[in-house]
């Protein structure tokens, strides 16, 4: 992979795990976990016409959280990673929130999608011979 996040992505992202009104992952650009977590419940309070104290979230983890928690040789790419299903497949994160504009996160994001449907369609054309 090629694409490199940015240092201010490296250094401002959060990954905010969303439990209700709807459940998923939002990535937000902030200067603290607090800020974090009040811009993810505010945005998606207003996307889905809900009170701000009706928002929950799971969890709120920084940029280096995610890379220490992560497993991908492609360290930046460890921010998209929620589970890893055995110790050779990672799961990804699917069609999350991106509460940022950062063209590094969104690129990264581009190219993850790319290798992902690679991967697949591989897999299919190896299963059709």
């Amino acid at each position: 992979m090629t694409t490199q996040l940015s240092d201010e992505c490296k250094s401002r992202l959060f990954r905010v795990t969303l439990a209700t009104p709807v459940e998923g992952i939002a990535f937000v650009m902030a200067d603290s976990r607090e800020a974090a977590s009040r811009i993810g419940k505010t945005v998606i309070a207003v996307l889905n016409s809900v009170a701000i104290y009706d928002v929950t979230l799971k969890d709120v983890h920084s940029f280096s959280e995610l890379v220490s928690m992560g497993a991908c040789d492609d360290e930046d790419m460890r921010v998209f990673e929620i589970a890893h299903a055995d110790a050779k497949a990672p799961a990804w994160a699917d069609a999350p929130y991106f509460l940022t504009n950062d063209s590094s996160l969104l690129g990264k994001w581009a190219e993850l999608r790319a290798d992902i449907a690679a991967s697949e369609a591989h897999a299919i054309i190896r299963r059709a011979k």
